[in-house]
């Protein structure tokens, strides 16, 4: 692959779990690499092999703790909100992405990684999973109650619309196809919904889509699964990483 400055870089830190994916200026992707649980040596070996200089290079955050807050609350202390539900490693801080629909997602932010990356490019944009997705939401019209999930590893995040209000957004640990259906029922029963009036929206493709849908295919009528029609070179391999992340698709295809 021949670099050009004209090349876009993604940068996703899903946990330990580093993608990088290159893109040209037609928007097609032409690489993908991925590295499992990388550290400070790794990642630093990583940054000085690739190029100095990309038109843009985009930072996503995944499977990091979040919260959300109303616009009211931007020029509180969001450390003392934010220690309300969680506790704030020495080594991270604390980011907020205050959206256009009046709510700010705030969520952690590994220190040591990011410097790093902002030490190698100049100008890095920051973004995090949770304000993606509800950009997208917020810019679809919704006439009826809908759920949507993304399913990361252990990791699920459930955002319910109702009315075109935000219902709920959460993340919660799951261990198993079941504890995804525990959870998304808990939500329809707690926030009063009728399942055979609620649709279900899958968020990129899960791991085990047939396990997921006949768990659910007897309760809410409507299951469908988001994918966004993003270009990828026949060349390239790891395809199924992207196919899995859909705010990484919704960066590429922005």
């Amino acid at each position: 692959m021949t670099h050009s400055v004209s090349h876009k870089l993604y940068i996703e830190l899903n946990g330990n779990d580093l993608t990088l994916l290159t893109a040209n200026k037609e928007a097609q992707i032409i690489s993908i690499k991925n590295y499992n649980f990388i550290d400070e040596q790794l990642l630093d070996n990583i940054l000085t092999e690739l190029p100095d200089i990309y038109s843009e290079i985009n930072l996503l955050l995944r499977r990091k703790n979040f919260i959300t807050i109303p616009e009211q609350f931007y020029d509180e202390d969001i450390d003392k909100i934010y220690s309300l539900s969680y506790n704030l490693a020495e080594e991270d801080f604390l980011n907020i992405d205050k959206t256009d629909f009046g709510i700010g997602v705030v969520y952690q932010v590994d220190r040591v990684f990011a410097e790093k990356i902002k030490n190698k490019f100049s100008r890095v944009l920051l973004q995090n999973e949770v304000s993606l997705v509800l950009n997208k939401i917020f810019k679809t019209n919704i006439n009826k109650s809908k759920i949507f999930i993304t399913k990361n590893d252990e990791q699920l995040n459930i955002y319910i619309v109702n009315n075109g209000k935000l219902m709920l957004c959460n993340p919660y640990i799951t261990k198993s196809n079941d504890d995804t259906f525990y959870f998304v029922m808990l939500a329809i029963e707690q926030l009063h919904l009728m399942p055979e009036e609620t649709e279900l929206i899958i968020l990129g493709e899960p791991p085990n889509r047939k396990a997921i849908f006949d768990l659910f295919k007897n309760y809410i009528n409507e299951i469908n699964i988001w994918l966004e029609d993003y270009n990828c070179d026949s060349t390239v391999f790891n395809k199924d990483i992207i196919e899995k992340s859909y705010p990484l698709q919704l960066l590429v295809c922005g």
